[in-house]
């Protein structure tokens, strides 16, 4: 089963709250997530001792500009679960951190997925 790192939105993945992220893959590398697969998040990359949070199963992926982030991807991205809980993103808050975002000039591939199924022990 693949792996995503949730490092930057843990809590909110963890919650339940995450429905969507962004990630930078090459082509190649985005070729081995397919709609109906599952994976497991982690609070950061396993080879640094991450501990899995939970599972998901992804139901979109697709190619898209950063700055084309709607507003309701606030929610979906996990923010709006971190700005309720006084949680910083980058050192900022989640909404100065994810308007900054958007201002970015890359491109991103967004993966869509089911709310996180919570490990017991995570």
């Amino acid at each position: 089963m693949m792996i995503i790192s949730m490092a930057w939105t843990k809590d909110a993945y963890r919650a339940g709250r995450k429905t969507r992220t962004r990630r930078q893959w090459t082509d190649n590398y985005a070729k081995r997530f397919k709609v109906g697969s599952f994976f497991q998040g982690y609070d950061k990359s396993p080879q640094w001792g991450g501990k899995k949070l939970g599972e998901s199963q992804i139901v979109a992926i697709k190619k898209e500009h950063i700055s084309l982030m709607p507003d309701e991807d606030f929610i979906k991205e996990g923010f709006s679960y971190m700005q309720e809980r006084g949680i910083k993103i980058w050192d900022k808050e989640p909404w100065k951190a994810f308007n900054d975002w958007r201002k970015d000039d890359e491109t991103y591939y967004v993966v869509d997925f089911t709310p996180c199924q919570e490990v017991e022990d995570g």
